[in-house]
């Protein structure tokens, strides 16, 4: 297996759930029907999940037993789940990448099992619901100890009721195991907090315990292929996970001591491969932003609280949609990042069933989905869509993404420039890189551009009438290769004979590659 098919399967097989999302408490916002739904889905745990909410409404206190009925209303879609590494004949093989040395070593082994296996595949192969697994008791440790630290911190006092519950309240960060983690974080944060007790700022008392938390989980790239989602007690007692791990420790120190963070991420970089997963400091009324390690077309904030109009939500039953975005549990923040641009094209290849269309960004030597829209008389439009990026619109059926037009560009200043490769004029193209300088998100390494070598050959591909179709060779042993009778319209991609096919797109302006 690929190591972007593995990094792939740890982002969108186990989709984190940090909070943040409607309003709670005040409203009942179709939150008893929810409630009700949910205690029927909770099976044998009934009892337990209803014993949580009647301790709290004997408790006398409105406002926990508001917070309860919040919690349980959108508990469904929340548990642990577990990745393994699964075979052809759908049985688990034992592999785990942590019994290695390092990232390369761990990767050879995988490569191994491919070898005898190639279709071998990190699966989700159990997953334990919090309707069914969550005890009472266990739901009123972490509401009242939530509420003991929200009505204790001075700068906590500027948090409303409903920031409280989107952003302090949960008590999972993705899909860990659970675990109480607020006593022991509160405990680690004592002397922190004591220094702060005449601080108001919540966001300033937040970035304060965000850069004490930090270190607690450092970051190493073997966790890509370490896949479920890492709980407190693991990462304290290894120090070490991948980012989605990472964000989860640092939301759990934050809420241990009422301060507030979010989880937000790009499900696939636009101009690179892979995802990022990274923690967000939030003002007392729940807003913030950080900074992006990469081009994102798109930026989601992982909530606790169900998303009605999410796509998860409004399709039907009978309607297959890509994997992540079938989701409940985000909303949209890119705008709070960078300039967008609502984005609306005329789709091809539409069939009857086709209630939406997606859009995608090239990562990982494929086209990936990341936005979806409506389809309306054969056109589609999908919201605050980030600029300067490449785009393809596509279809999804049957579990396969489909093409549904020509790629485009967003430009910096929003306008759109189609690439269908069919401009009669003739242009000449001297390539010399298949991918330039990229940083890298989760260390900050810029990785040196990937050149032409003449101890290599090279197909040059372009995209044209749906697909990549070949518009010449570098053989090996040429240094240098001029490409004739190129459309200057087109969308590129040069690619090593025997790669990984992880070379980046680009088009072409005066002669040179302008890569995406």
């Amino acid at each position: 297996m690929h190591l972007r098919a593995a990094i792939a399967a740890a982002f969108l097989l186990a989709p984190s759930v940090l909070a943040s999302g409607p309003a709670s408490g005040t409203a009942d916002d179709g939150m008893s029907a929810r409630i009700a739904a949910n205690l029927a889905k909770a099976g044998s745990n009934r009892s337990e999940i209803q014993r949580f909410l009647d301790g709290c409404a004997e408790s006398g206190d409105p406002q926990k037993l508001a917070a309860a009925r919040f919690l349980v209303a959108n508990m469904d879609g929340h548990g642990f789940a577990r990745i393994a590494l699964v075979g052809q004949n759908g049985q688990e093989i034992p592999y785990e990448a942590l019994d290695h040395a390092n990232l390369a070593a761990a990767k050879k082994a995988l490569d191994a099992i491919e070898a005898t296996d190639p279709s071998a595949t990190f699966t989700r192969t159990r997953f334990d619901s919090d309707l069914e697994h969550a005890s009472a008791a266990f739901l009123r440790a972490h509401l009242d100890e939530a509420f003991d630290a929200w009505r204790t911190y001075p700068w906590a006092k500027s948090i409303s009721f409903d920031a409280f519950c989107n952003h302090i309240l949960p008590y999972r960060g993705s899909n860990e195991p659970l675990g109480e983690w607020r006593k022991a974080a509160r405990a680690r944060l004592a002397g922190l907090s004591a220094e702060q007790a005449g601080e108001t700022d919540v966001r300033a008392v937040g970035e304060k315990i965000r850069a004490t938390v930090h270190p607690w989980c450092g970051f190493s790239d073997i966790f890509y292929l370490h896949p479920t989602d890492q709980g407190y007690a693991e990462m304290c007692e290894r120090k070490l996970g991948r980012c989605e791990d990472i964000t989860n420790m640092i939301s759990f120190g934050m809420r241990s001591v009422a301060t507030m963070c979010a989880s937000d991420y790009t499900p696939w970089w636009a101009a690179s491969d892979n995802n990022h997963a990274w923690e967000v400091v939030l003002d007392a009324e729940g807003n913030g932003r950080a900074g992006l390690a990469g081009r994102a077309a798109k930026v989601y904030r992982k909530t606790f609280a169900h998303q009605p109009d999410s796509l998860g939500a409004i399709k039907r039953d009978d309607e297959v949609v890509p994997k992540w975005l079938s989701g409940t549990h985000y909303i949209d923040v890119t705008a709070q990042y960078q300039p967008v641009s609502d984005v609306t094209i005329a789709l091809s290849g539409l069939g009857e069933k086709d209630r939406f269309a997606y859009i995608a960004v090239f990562n990982g030597g494929a086209w990936r989905p990341i936005q979806w829209g409506a389809v309306q008389d054969g056109r589609a439009t999908f919201a605050a869509m980030g600029r300067e990026i490449c785009y393809l619109p596509m279809t999804h059926r049957d579990g396969v993404d489909a093409p549904a037009g020509a790629p485009f560009i967003v430009c910096k200043d929003g306008i759109m420039h189609a690439l269908p490769a069919g401009d009669a004029a003739s242009i000449t193209l001297v390539a010399t890189t298949t991918k330039p300088d990229i940083q890298d998100p989760d260390t900050g390494v810029i990785k040196v551009r990937t050149v032409v070598k003449p101890d290599a050959a090279f197909e040059l591909f372009v995209w044209r009438d749906g697909g990549w179709k070949t518009t010449g060779r570098i053989e090996k042993g040429q240094e240098a290769h001029a490409f004739e009778g190129l459309r200057a319209d087109g969308l590129y991609w040069l690619v090593e004979d025997g790669s990984e096919r992880l070379e980046r797109i680009f088009t072409i302006d005066g002669g040179r590659q302008v890569f995406w």
